[in-house]
């Protein structure tokens, strides 16, 4: 197996922050609405994906792949590709999640974020960083 070059490593490191500054505001918003405005795991999830998918697209298109031939627009269209699966893996991981963990019952904001988390890290470095290194950002 081939070791990674410093600039895919690099890249990954950056990315993997990003995500996490993007994460924050997906998963307060997604708590937020879960708890306190009574939307169910799926709507919370979807939610805070939207939000947190426009924070990630502008940040790894200015900071963690700079330097791309595409222009924004470019890269906004193929991202929205991408970001719509990611947003249907997260979506449906979390729904699929919620009920292997609950039996139908109601769960917790503690188990959703746990859950939520989880989801989001298979979905981050599984899909998002691969398409987005590969095919959105391509220099």
């Amino acid at each position: 197996m081939r070791k990674p070059s410093k600039p895919t490593l690099h890249q990954f490191a950056k990315a993997q922050f990003a995500s996490l500054g993007a994460s924050a505001i997906d998963l307060c918003l997604a708590a937020v609405l879960f708890r306190w405005a009574g939307f169910s795991p799926f709507w919370s999830t979807m939610c805070g994906a939207i939000a947190g998918g426009i924070i990630n697209c502008v940040t790894n298109y200015e900071w963690t792949f700079r330097g791309t031939d595409r222009t924004m627009r470019g890269a906004a269209i193929r991202y929205m590709f991408v970001w719509g699966g990611s947003i249907l893996l997260n979506a449906w991981g979390v729904k699929l999640a919620v009920a292997v963990c609950s039996s139908g019952a109601d769960i917790s904001l503690s188990l959703f974020m746990v859950l939520r988390i989880l989801v989001s890290i298979l979905v981050a470095v599984l899909w998002n960083f691969i398409l987005q290194k590969h095919w959105v950002y391509r220099k």
